[in-house]
């Protein structure tokens, strides 16, 4: 992917043109440094072969190369367990955390390498005609059951009025029996629906008062029938209502447990369903159990191209942007930090050449991407 080898590449001299002490090791460390990692497409994700690899990963790696660290990968389930990982000491490192003042606190964070922002991801909504949906749904399963209701009552109706009907109206409701009915089921439905041709009407007391309370059945039936259509019609439409952050307090809202988007809804007062991982989230939507799914716009994104095409979308917006950094154990630097004189040295003398780079780079990064400034 183009775009992410453009990012790494960029952060890895970001990175290196500033401050690193807290990245420095000793090289009489007594064994590799752990390095905790998640499924994060497409900052942290496993290839075809099994390995990690990803921006987030590949920038640990190079400069993990750079400084001569020995290190070991250990993979966790969730964000949640990693950020426990990381606080407890289990781990030396994290290379991608979105850094809050909540991290700030719990844990050393390295200079920043990326910004970002939330995101949020719905259904994709349906192309083509909209003569083609109605169709769909008035042919759906889920109508058809209302389809068939309709008819039933025409026909209990229908019949009713031709028992009344058939000796003393033969000429609208006589002749054999299936003539009969269906000239019965015919005036039902033209009275229901207020056409009333006039081509078919009962004559005796028995078919007018049935007729009347037809007629007043018919209110109730007609309105409770316009409700299911436009019901059926509208329900695939319900995702289009989540058009930015302002319409999430009305709707079904997941996120990522222990993630930034997770924090940032619950200080603002959205209600979230908590989820292991963003792909189970985003299969929620798709299996409308929620409306909408917040997280990491870009790996909302690479997961959407890659595993959910043509079923979720990504809306174009995004907010609580927040920079991506390394993370560490509070209180724990990964090792003694380089003399002051020789880091300056070497950061003066790579300014000349990073700036360049960055500058020929900038054109691919993405447009989400901000990148901190050196």
């Amino acid at each position: 992917m183009p775009i992410a080898r453009a990012i790494a590449l960029a952060t890895l001299w970001i990175v290196a043109l500033s401050p690193a002490d807290a990245l420095a090791q000793s090289s009489s460390a007594p064994r590799p440094l752990l390095v905790g990692v998640f499924d994060a497409p497409p900052f942290s994700m496993k290839n075809a072969e099994g390995s990690w690899t990803g921006l987030s990963v590949e920038l640990w790696q190079a400069v993990a190369r750079e400084q001569g660290w020995e290190y070991e990968l250990r993979a966790y389930d969730s964000l949640a367990l990693l950020l426990e990982a990381v606080e407890a000491g289990d781990v030396d490192a994290t290379p991608g955390m979105a850094a809050s003042r909540a991290h700030e606190v719990a844990m050393d964070l390295s200079h920043s390498y990326y910004q970002s922002g939330s995101g949020i991801a719905v259904a994709a909504t349906r192309s083509g005609p909209r003569w083609l949906g109605v169709f769909g749904h008035l042919v759906s399963l889920d109508f058809l059951p209302v389809i068939g209701l309709l008819f039933l009552v025409w026909l209990i109706a229908g019949a009713i009025v031709w028992l009344f009907e058939r000796r003393q109206n033969p000429a609208m409701f006589g002749d054999s029996t299936l003539k009969g009915l269906g000239n019965g089921i015919w005036w039902a439905a033209v009275t229901m629906t207020t056409v009333g041709y006039g081509d078919k009407a009962p004559r005796t007391l028995g078919g007018r008062t049935v007729a009347i309370v037809w007629m007043l059945a018919s209110i109730f039936l007609i309105s409770s029938f316009t409700a299911a259509i436009t019901t059926s019609l509208t329900i695939d439409e319900l995702s289009g209502k989540v058009r930015g952050l302002r319409d999430l307090a009305g709707v079904r809202v997941g996120a990522t447990a222990e993630s930034e988007a997770m924090r940032f809804l619950s200080e603002r007062g959205i209600a979230a369903q908590p989820f292991t991982h963003e792909r189970d989230g985003l299969k929620a939507v798709v299996d409308a159990e929620i409306d909408a799914f917040v997280f990491d716009a870009l790996v909302l994104r690479y997961l959407a191209r890659a595993e959910f095409p043509g079923r979720v979308q990504v809306l174009p917006r995004t907010f609580d942007h927040y920079h991506l950094k390394m993370a560490m154990p509070a209180g724990r630097p990964l090792a003694r930090a380089d003399e002051p004189g020789a880091a300056e040295a070497r950061r003066r003398g790579r300014v000349e050449s990073a700036t360049g780079e960055l500058h020929r780079l900038r054109p691919l990064i993405h447009e989400d991407a901000r990148v901190p400034r050196g």
